[in-house]
């Protein structure tokens, strides 16, 4: 019997689409093909994907689009859609796709079950409950989450819970090993340390924001990965910039403190560097990062703030951080990569025997 063939849609924002489209190939039991807009990303895929470029769903001569009363999040008119749209339907005639995996796009999972296929689209955190998200809810053949059921909000499970899917994430290969009980903290000679910060791909993080921060807790290294806001704010001695980083997991593990956005995949690589970490939401679209967080708390006792203008006195912050579980986040999202090949084999297999018997 051949291999289940899955086509993965990888939204264009942020690299973390196209990193979850990368685990499936590397789960090595489908044939797969990747499309998302523009070329290919370099490493972030393996040589030698199956990979169709999408011409992008921006213009620069496009300043409004059609109402939709609500049903659709982006739904722009203009050549460049009709291109898109064509590209991606002769894509899934050519590769024929068991299945079509959505991450995420209420408009692509529309048009994938409208063209005839099977449709998996990505449940994400977040208020959601718009006519657009539940729609594509109701539509999709299945829904799948990169995330662990006890995480989820009770009122999804209520209406969904028979199609959804949690996928979790892959114990990252350089994760440290877990530890099942909570003596793994930072030893209290570590304490003022040193502070690694990790924000998203658009951060919406104000570098003023993270300047006062330093300032207040001047007996701490600070050293920020990723993207901020700059605003000219005077740097203290004891912070650093570095930018986006190839690889953030040697600074993670000499942190006496990881402070990480809320984003997916931030949040992943916070739990696999085994340090303590304290999560600060950004703003997101439907307050995704700002729910994730909040579910991890509630599962894991990891602390948080709700955004960098909280009030925070972070000298007794960062400590206190510091004394945390370090492998709570760890033990609550990772599973065994065989685990998570397994659930989504079952996942397909399901969705490709049904097919087979309409």
């Amino acid at each position: 019997m051949s291999a289940p063939r899955i086509s993965y849609y990888a939204h264009h924002v942020g690299s973390g689409h196209l990193r979850h489209a990368r685990r499936i190939i590397d789960a090595s039991v489908f044939e797969v093909q990747v499309t998302s807009t523009g070329p290919n990303h370099g490493t972030l895929l393996p040589a030698g994907t199956n990979y169709v470029s999408l011409t992008a769903d921006v213009h620069p001569e496009q300043t409004t689009q059609p109402a939709t009363g609500g049903y659709l999040h982006y739904a722009p008119v203009g050549r460049h859609i009709t291109e898109r749209f064509a590209t991606l339907n002769q894509a899934w005639k050519r590769f024929a796709p068991d299945l079509v995996m959505v991450d995420v796009s209420v408009e692509v999972a529309l048009f994938a079950k409208l063209s005839g296929y099977r449709v998996a689209m990505r449940r994400m955190p977040g208020k959601r409950s718009d006519k657009a998200h539940a729609m594509a809810y109701d539509i999709a053949d299945a829904l799948f989450a990169y995330y662990p059921q006890e995480l989820e909000d009770a009122a999804h499970l209520e209406r969904y819970a028979h199609k959804s899917h949690y996928l979790a994430v892959p114990r990252p290969a350089a994760a440290l090993a877990q530890s099942q009980d909570s003596s793994g903290s930072a030893d209290a000679g570590t304490l003022r340390g040193k502070v690694v910060v990790q924000t998203s791909l658009g951060s919406s993080i104000g570098q003023a924001d993270i300047v006062r921060a330093a300032a207040c807790a001047s007996q701490w290294t600070w050293e920020v990965l990723g993207s901020v806001n700059p605003d000219g704010s005077r740097i203290p001695e004891n912070l650093r910039f570095h930018g986006l980083v190839p690889d953030p997991a040697p600074f993670l593990a000499q942190a006496t403190v990881v402070i990480t956005s809320s984003g997916h995949n931030a949040v992943s690589a916070a739990a696999a560097c085994g340090r303590p970490v304290l999560l600060i939401p950004e703003e997101r679209p439907f307050d995704e990062q700002r729910c994730y967080a909040s579910m991890l708390q509630r599962a894991t006792g990891c602390l948080m703030l709700d955004s960098w203008q909280s009030p925070a006195n972070w000298n007794m912050i960062l400590e206190q951080t510091a004394q945390t579980d370090r492998f709570a986040l760890a033990r609550a999202l990772f599973i065994d990569p065989e685990e998570f090949t397994g659930r989504l084999r079952s996942m397909a297999g399901d969705l490709v025997a049904g097919a087979s018997r309409c």
